[in-house]
Formats: structure tokens, C-alpha cells, sequence
């Protein structure tokens, strides 16, 4: 028998507002900005590296967004939304001059794309196998739902956070978030029915 991933419900009750959080105030001192890398920093080149599909690359992208966004700072903003669409709109640009508008993810990527800092080889193996699983399993969704649930789960960002880098209203954040977690509920469900 196979040990199925965990499949997250959502809640939008989850989602409390508050601006307190974490990467919803603009770092102001060198400590400020050093501790929202360390929080942040494996998630956007996580994101970086769905869209382009090359660790370097994805690196680069992230280190160039934080020098220009940085270099200008931009208090009221919300700095995790405003540095996730920077790092799309900067992937895009890249994908346009390289001529392509996506790149493909084989399964050896989607393991890759667990970048973290863990130093531990056997959790990395596990790690990669889940991110593998759970790709797998979001592959079989609508691309939107998919990616919500992505930046909800993988990147742990709130629902305004989400829509600001999406480009759409939060309830329709909301709603690809329901359907998304419903249609993996029951793909899980069926595997599960198979495998007894």
C-alpha cells in the first residue's frame, strides 16, 4: 500500500486579516531586510523556478528583482505580494527573450523545485518525493486552481497576497481555491479506493 500526500482543505475563515504579518511591512533597516530574506527567499526562487524551469536561472531572476525593488524602497505596499509579481512579470521577460512563453516540467524538475536549506540528505529525498507527488496530482487540475493552490500551500501567502500576483479578484482566488482542494479530495480518495 502507498502512502498518499495530504491533501490541505481551505477555509477562507483561515484568512484573518492582518497587516502585522510578517512581509506585509516593507523592511526598513538592514535586519529588517535580512530576516524577510531568510523567510522569504526559498519561496520566491521556488516560484522563480515553476515558471522557468532552471534553478539559475530562477536564482538570477530573484536576485535582480530584489536589487531594483530594494534599491527604491516602497513603504504601504505589501512587499510579499509586490516581490512575487515582480519575479512573474521579470520571469516573463526573460521567457519572451528567450522566445518561449513556458517551459515544460518533467518530474526530476518538480523534485528539484523543493529548494530549501535543509541540510539533511534524507529529508531532501522526501521533500523531493512529495513535491514530485503533490505536482503530480496538480498536474491534473486547471492551471489556475493549480497555481492558487500552489501560492497557498507552498508559498503559505493569504488570499489578497494571491490575487495581487495573480491579477484577479479574491473571490476568485477563493473560489479556484474550493474547486482546486475538492478535485484533489477526490482524485486522493479514488487512489486510496484503488489501492485497498
Amino acid at each position: 500500500m502507498s502512502v498518499q500526500p495530504k491533501v490541505a482543505t481551505y477555509n477562507r475563515d483561515d484568512e484573518k486579516a492582518d497587516d502585522s504579518r510578517p512581509g506585509n511591512t516593507w523592511p526598513e533597516t538592514p535586519q529588517q531586510l535580512s530576516n524577510f530574506l531568510d523567510e522569504h527567499l526559498d519561496h520566491l526562487v521556488r516560484y522563480a523556478f515553476r515558471r522557468l524551469r532552471n534553478i539559475h536561472d530562477a536564482q538570477d531572476i530573484v536576485q535582480e528583482v530584489l536589487v531594483k525593488v530594494f534599491a527604491k524602497p516602497k513603504p504601504g505596499l505589501n512587499t510579499i505580494a509586490y516581490l512575487f509579481r515582480s519575479v512573474d512579470n521579470a520571469g516573463i521577460d526573460f521567457l519572451r527573450k528567450r522566445g518561449c512563453t513556458s517551459v515544460p516540467l518533467d518530474g526530476d524538475e518538480a523534485a528539484a523545485a523543493a529548494v530549501s536549506e535543509r541540510r539533511n540528505p534524507l529529508e531532501e529525498a522526501m521533500v523531493a518525493e512529495e513535491m514530485s507527488r503533490a505536482e503530480e496530482l496538480l498536474s491534473r487540475l486547471p492551471a489556475e486552481q493549480a497555481e492558487s493552490i500552489r501560492l497557498r500551500v507552498f508559498d503559505g501567502l493569504r488570499l489578497e497576497e494571491i490575487a495581487v500576483i495573480l491579477g484577479c479578484p479574491i473571490d476568485t482566488v477563493s473560489s479556484r481555491l474550493r474547486y482546486g482542494f475538492a478535485k484533489l479530495r477526490e482524485m486522493v480518495s479514488r487512489s486510496r479506493s484503488k489501492d485497498l
